[in-house]
């Protein structure tokens, strides 16, 4: 039996989602271990069902972007009555909603990413994620691209073999429309 080894690993941190470690486990595997805030899994994933050619995609959070500028007209709105009035309590609301505002503008650019997905072979459906950009660009592509190759070579010593030259022919006629011996 070999001993399977690690050809390669790609560490990402986030400061809200936590680190993931994708380890690429010879021939056959990938684990992917997610560490969070009172959570740790791990998942080994046959690079079988992966699909070799990885897509890349922007996600840009538009949920996040409307509820910024909400709470930023909101803290706009309050901040000039508080102006107009000149009472504290609408000082510290404004305060408090600016804070909330900075905290929403966060939450938008941290859900704007580039990322590198791949997909479920069969299902075609987003598999593994992969930010592109941490820790490093370059990181990130040498490890998609050891990873891809990786998958072509499992899939293509996995796939059906082709038909010898010695076996008979096809003798389906491929046009319904013309006899078989013209």
């Amino acid at each position: 039996m070999q001993a399977t080894s690690n050809y390669q690993t790609l560490k990402q941190r986030h400061l809200l989602f936590g680190s993931r470690e994708f380890v690429i486990k010879a021939p056959d595997a990938l684990l992917v271990k997610e560490r969070s805030l009172g959570r740790l899994h791990e998942t080994q994933i046959p690079l079988s069902v992966l699909d070799p050619s990885p897509t890349y995609s922007s996600s840009f959070s538009i949920k996040w972007l409307f509820h910024s500028l909400f709470v930023g007209s909101l803290t706009g709105f309050v901040l000039y009555w508080a102006l107009m009035k000149n009472m504290l309590a609408l000082y510290i609301l404004a305060a408090i909603l600016a804070g909330t505002t900075l905290v929403l503008a966060y939450r938008f650019f941290l859900y704007t990413t580039r990322l590198v997905i791949f997909r479920h072979l069969h299902t075609r459906e987003n598999f593994l994620y992969i930010w592109q950009s941490r820790p490093k660009r370059k990181k990130v592509q040498e490890f998609v691209q050891a990873l891809s190759l990786l998958i072509q070579e499992q899939q293509a010593s996995k796939s059906p073999p082709t038909q010898s030259l010695n076996s008979p022919a096809n003798t389906t006629n491929p046009s319904p429309a013309l006899p078989a011996d013209i």
